[in-house]
């Protein structure tokens, strides 16, 4: 199974779609609380993370939440406080494997 690399477009279309969606939940299920705009860029932070790893020959990590916590670590989030950059994180490192196999 091989890898290429989606497009900008084929992104910005699946992370639309995945916020949308995560809007979505919350706004049914979350008895008021609002989404705090984490999400969207968890969700290209995990895309461009998995593309490099994917494109460069290498495998995603198997435990994609504890590569999104250690992620989030890196980039100065508080794991507890930003949960959704790393939902995001997650979401898009899937989609980005999703989309390029081939």
């Amino acid at each position: 199974m091989g890898f290429n690399t989606p497009d900008h477009d084929t992104m910005a279309k699946l992370r639309d779609e995945a916020e949308t969606n995560h809007k979505a939940y919350w706004a049914e299920n979350g008895n008021g609380y609002e989404p705090t705009g984490q999400f969207f860029p968890g969700f290209e932070s995990g895309w461009a993370d998995a593309c490099s790893a994917l494109s460069s020959g290498n495998e995603l990590p198997g435990d994609l939440e504890q590569w999104g916590k250690q992620r989030a670590q890196e980039n100065g989030k508080d794991v507890d406080q930003d949960w959704e950059w790393v939902h995001g994180f997650k979401s898009g490192a899937g989609a980005a494997q999703q989309a390029g196999s081939n």
